[in-house]
């Protein structure tokens, strides 16, 4: 089963949130937490629908002129956003009106979306002309966020949660 995975704004580690998504489905989350297990932070889980956000955007993408340019361009602008102001600019945009439905509404899921607009580029690049599946953006955001985990883990949790064998 796939693991939500999430950032600590604390100390910026991704982790487990605690909850698991088996591919095809779908939840809505509305003001769920989940602690840090590296900082003891308590983080709140972006709000909204997990599926029917990804299947928005990847159908919007599908249908434009160049697919890759455009995931490019909005996770660029929502890099770049650092507040509810910004997040408005990118709503008004002529460039991205048709993801207005679909983008976040508060600074707090910005890492979020750029997560799964990050995991469609990464689709797109692999095969430019595909259409993205839900199973599939899954399993490519699993692979995206396992690799951040890795890179978290500090030697010693390693050596903790991998103890040596004992002659």
């Amino acid at each position: 089963m796939p693991k939500l995975l999430m950032q600590c704004k604390n100390c910026g580690k991704i982790f487990p949130s605690g909850i698991f998504m088996t591919p095809g489905s779908s939840a809505t989350f509305i003001g769920d937490k989940s602690q840090c297990p590296f900082c003891g932070s308590v983080e709140n889980i972006p709000d909204g629908t997990f599926r029917a956000t990804v299947e928005g955007f990847a159908e919007i993408l599908e249908q434009s002129k160049n697919p890759l340019d455009k995931a490019r361009e909005l996770l660029d602008a929502l890099e770049k956003s650092k507040n509810i102001d910004d997040l408005a600019e990118i709503k008004k945009s002529s460039k991205f009106s048709e993801f207005k439905k679909w983008l976040p509404d508060t600074p707090e899921k910005i890492a979020a979306y750029i997560a799964i607009i990050f995991t469609i580029i990464q689709l797109l690049t692999q095969k430019p002309n595909i259409h993205i599946e839900y199973n599939d953006f899954v399993n490519q955001y699993n692979q995206v966020i396992n690799i951040d985990i890795n890179k978290n883990l500090s030697p010693s949790s390693v050596e903790q949660s991998n103890p040596a064998k004992r002659d």
